[in-house]
């Protein structure tokens, strides 16, 4: 019997798509004998330096579910963390979130700490929805900073923190102040919108966003026919939010109800 032959090109076509696959597989997570996991904590972090978010996660992954004793375990949750929340999918975003805060019960006195606290409140930042939706991760994010805030007063990403909970306070407001801009324009609505923004007023007073929701207060309370409530919210537009883009339509409305005259000085 003679020989098998196999065409020259078949050897070609598959020698080369031997090369392709040990390039790949140089690639992928290295399980060595090495207890502390190094080769895989160090393609991680060559990773996230590449922003290659999927190599990232399968080395930190690799490592953390085969090297339970290794020093690179904070390391590794921070690192798949971060990848994760890199990648911005609302799967992704769901495992970032698990990994941050898997960081800080395992690692509670860790100096990176505060960074795992502050990364579990930009997590919830990146779900955030426009404030005419639902703002379960407004307010979780809101919550999250003023956590990094408490805890860890001395933090580098305090001032971070700070501004980043302002700008929550202040999209949880408007979610009220959108609502409540509605029920004002309506005579059946107008109480509602009058507890809602006394509500938000007092549920958020650090708000930036004052000077609209005292005038939308002014607003119901004219839907409403309380002519001496909405003078007296229309006067404080005026009085304490000089540069507020309602100062001209408050003067409009106090004209109107004051015969022309305007108002106080």
């Amino acid at each position: 019997m003679r020989p098998l032959q196999i065409p020259s090109w078949r050897i070609l076509a598959c020698g080369a798509l031997l090369v392709a696959v040990a390039a790949c597989s140089s690639q992928s997570p290295l399980l060595t004998a090495d207890p502390t996991g190094t080769v895989l904590f160090e393609q991680g972090q060559n990773a996230l330096v590449a922003e290659d978010w999927r190599a990232a996660i399968d080395a930190f992954d690799t490592l953390l579910r085969n090297y339970p004793s290794s020093p690179f375990l904070p390391d590794s949750r921070l690192g798949i963390g971060r990848a994760y929340y890199e990648q911005g999918r609302v799967d992704s975003l769901i495992l970032a979130l698990d990994a941050f805060q898997s960081f800080l019960t395992y690692h509670p006195s860790h100096p990176m700490v505060d960074y795992a606290q502050y990364m579990v409140g930009m997590t919830h930042v990146a779900q955030m929805r426009t404030p005419d939706r639902d703002q379960a991760a407004t307010r979780q994010a809101l919550n999250a900073f003023q956590m990094l805030i408490d805890n860890y007063p001395e933090s580098h990403l305090r001032l971070a923190a700070v501004a980043q909970r302002q700008a929550a306070v202040d999209h949880l407001a408007e979610h009220e102040w959108q609502v409540a801009r509605w029920q004002a324009g309506r005579e059946e609505d107008w109480d509602a919108a009058v507890d809602r923004i006394n509500w938000a007023l007092e549920r958020y007073p650090e708000t930036t966003l004052k000077c609209q929701l005292y005038f939308t207060l002014a607003e119901a309370y004219n839907k409403g026919k309380q002519a001496a409530d909405a003078v007296r919210y229309y006067q404080r537009v005026l009085d304490d939010y000089p540069a507020c883009e309602h100062v001209k339509k408050a003067e409009e409305r106090l004209r109107e109800m004051n015969g022309g005259r305007g108002a106080r000085n």
